[in-house]
């Protein structure tokens, strides 16, 4: 099926579906990719979130968070983008669904 054709609810409905139904993760990566997912942008395909708003939306601590994208990331499950920051701060850590994922979800689509 050609995702193009895909609404962004039914993008969106595929992402949650294959996250809740196929994965087979603890539910704290489950909820964690959920919430990536719910910001994931139909069309980009990316979320671009940083660390911070998915502890916010998660409700867990931050070394929890940050100790589950670690796995998630070495699982290929999520991908980690680095943006320079003005001179003598810190860059900023994004996070998006992996194309991995994405892939997973999209060619699960049934035709319609």
């Amino acid at each position: 099926m050609k995702t193009t054709n895909l609404t962004p609810a039914q993008i969106r409905l595929a992402l949650w579906d294959t996250i809740t139904r196929d994965l087979n993760l603890q539910s704290v990566s489950k909820l964690i990719l959920l919430i990536i997912a719910n910001f994931t942008n139909p069309r980009s395909r990316t979320a671009r979130i940083p660390l911070s708003l998915i502890v916010l939306k998660s409700g867990l601590h931050h070394s929890d968070v940050n100790r589950q994208m670690a796995v998630l990331e070495t699982s290929g499950w999520v991908e980690k983008i680095l943006v320079p920051a003005e001179a003598e701060q810190r860059s900023i850590t994004l996070y998006n669904l992996s194309a991995q994922l994405l892939r997973l979800a999209l060619q699960q689509q049934p035709d319609p």
